[in-house]
């Protein structure tokens, strides 16, 4: 039981005890037709010796038995409250309550149904999630999909990224971000960002030359040595790993060892949603990354505000002082295009350039070559 579960029914019995009198020391929960305790919270009493626990074929006819039902609608079984005392303590059974007392037992019976039964679904949904997030670690509903890169001037792809989809067992999609979020709350979130990016790779046999397939991970995945050996095992100088914004980095010298030793062997670092926030600015000032990605709420409207136009400005001329190449992000129309170009950003991805597509916008083999007509 979490905490918070445990200490509202720790207080229902504490007020239980109060209205009774006596020392209520448990409230006991069976389904209906179970011969054993599925639920049992107890607290300390003066004197725990006296406290006699009744079996579960003593429900039927123990006077302190209440029926609940959960906030539902549905069963909630049975709750008991034993309020054995040292002088009431024998074989036989506790001495029947005063109708106001045991009308105050069926209140106290059905605010811990309430916590318990809430428990209970927060459980339940724990466990379709986990199910669901494993079958999509083993591929069931998780599939991959590329967005071009594009030169802004020339039209030229130079690179794409893989970006994940996923569905549910009836075939919804579901928002990217939102399975992620689950599966790092559910403790395996590197793993499945090591499967999407497994899954990514083997589209780089498939890319033309002199172009760059770009995989996402968070800081915490890149931590982790699988990752990396990962993202090293299949063509490193034509791979550019995008971090991802999610929790701030405690240890950025940890980070960029990892980032270092990446690209020592030809990877190339990219800053994911710069701008968006305090960390991704953390990021691009710790890692100095290769390629710096303004983010879609920058460039969107940027035509028409001149308040975007001053953030991607100053972020196209921080990253020059780096060496960082500028990636806009969501290009969707001719004119915040036309913005950009004037700006100096050099590469751009959006529906304007090309949607993200199961199939590649590029011809098959090494040698093919693709280049988008520009507005």
């Amino acid at each position: 039981m979490q905490d918070e579960d445990a200490d509202a029914v720790a207080q229902l019995l504490a007020l239980a005890r109060d209205i009774f009198g006596t020392p209520v020391a448990a409230l006991t929960r069976a389904v209906p037709g179970a011969e054993h305790h599925l639920e049992q919270t107890s607290s300390t009493l003066d004197q725990p010796s006296t406290v006699r626990l009744l079996a579960a074929t003593d429900f039927a006819t123990c006077p302190l038995a209440v029926d609940v039902v959960s906030p539902e609608g549905g069963p909630g079984g049975r709750l008991l409250g034993i309020a054995d005392t040292a002088d009431t303590a024998s074989d036989g059974p506790p001495q029947p309550l005063e109708p106001r007392q045991l009308e105050a037992l069926h209140v106290v019976a059905a605010l811990v149904a309430g916590v318990l039964h809430h428990r209970e679904r927060r459980r339940a949904e724990r466990d379709e999630r986990m199910a669901s997030l494993d079958a999509l670690l083993a591929g069931a509903g998780r599939s991959t999909v590329v967005q071009p890169v594009v030169d802004l001037r020339s039209g030229a792809v130079v690179g794409a990224e893989a970006l994940s989809r996923f569905t549910s067992a009836e075939g919804a999609a579901q928002r990217p971000e939102q399975v992620f979020t689950d599966a790092r709350s559910s403790g395996i979130g590197v793993e499945l960002e090591r499967a999407a990016i497994a899954s990514a790779l083997p589209l780089l046999r498939g890319m033309p030359a002199g172009t760059y397939l770009a995989v996402n991970a968070s800081a915490e995945a890149l931590l982790d040595e699988g990752t990396r050996e990962l993202l090293l095992s299949a063509a490193p100088d034509r791979l550019v790993v995008e971090i991802t914004e999610h929790d701030p980095v405690a240890d950025y010298d940890a980070l960029t060892a990892c980032t270092d030793a990446l690209r020592a062997r030809g990877v190339r670092v990219a800053v994911d949603d710069a701008g968006a926030g305090f960390a991704s600015l953390q990021h691009v000032l710790h890692l100095v990354p290769d390629i710096v990605k303004l983010d879609i709420a920058f460039v969107r409207g940027i035509d028409t505000d001149p308040a975007r136009r001053a953030v991607a400005r100053a972020l196209v001329g921080f990253a020059s002082e780096l060496g960082s190449t500028v990636v806009a992000e969501g290009v969707e129309r001719s004119s915040e295009l036309s913005v950009l170009r004037d700006l100096g950003v050099e590469h751009g991805q959006g529906y304007l350039l090309g949607r993200p597509s199961p199939t590649p916008p590029w011809g098959n083999g090494p040698g093919a070559t693709t280049a988008i007509v520009l507005p």
